[in-house]
């Protein structure tokens, strides 16, 4: 049986004309890629150009941030496709942040016939950091997902280094989920011990 992958694809760029082409690079497939699908198929690759080139076409949904669109240097993008696409949907994303090294790609991506979804932070064609959530309690219902982009988006906002703020968003996650646990995680409180509070 096969599923259908669904992709949010959130671009941070460093400049308008940077996002303009990544858009452009997202829509269509590479030579490179057609190349490296033909030869895994062994056909030639203008045997399968229009059908790889289908398969990894991103759509624009729209800018993000509230700014206008002259000067908006950020944008997101979807895709679905076949799970038995995934490696080649996924080497198209790696080779477009491969030739923008210094964009900040976040990927979730879900399938919920099969119940997980996942983040993955993608920069200079190389995955930086991920999450599962593969253990899902209600079908196509995330579970424990981090927010594994929000220390990547503060920074693109505030202008810092990348990567710069991980380390303190780990600390801040794990301060909350103790203080969550301390607060809730004791036994419901008797009516009596209602009335004490």
């Amino acid at each position: 049986m096969s599923n259908w992958i669904d992709v949010h694809l959130d671009v941070l760029a460093s400049s308008p004309a940077e996002i303009a082409e990544i858009e452009s690079a997202l829509k269509t497939a590479s030579e490179e890629l057609i190349a490296w699908r033909a030869q895994r198929e062994g056909v030639e690759p203008r045997v399968i150009a229009e059908n790889v080139k289908a398969i990894v076409a991103f759509k624009v949904v729209g800018n993000l941030g509230r700014v206008d669109p002259s000067v908006n240097k950020a944008r997101r993008f979807e895709v679905s496709f076949n799970d038995s696409f995934s490696g080649l949907v996924w080497s198209h994303v790696d080779l477009v942040s491969r030739d923008f090294p210094n964009a900040v790609f976040l990927a979730e991506y879900w399938d919920m016939q099969m119940s997980y979804d996942g983040k993955i932070v993608i920069r200079a064609g190389d995955e930086i950091r991920s999450s599962h959530d593969g253990n899902q309690r209600a079908q196509a219902h995330e579970w424990v997902l981090p927010n594994i982009f929000a220390p990547y988006r503060a920074e693109y906002e505030l202008g810092l280094e990348f990567g710069s703020l991980w380390d303190q968003w780990l600390e801040g996650m794990s301060k909350e989920l103790a203080a969550l646990k301390t607060y809730y995680g004791r036994p419901p409180a008797t009516p009596a011990e209602n009335r004490e509070r």
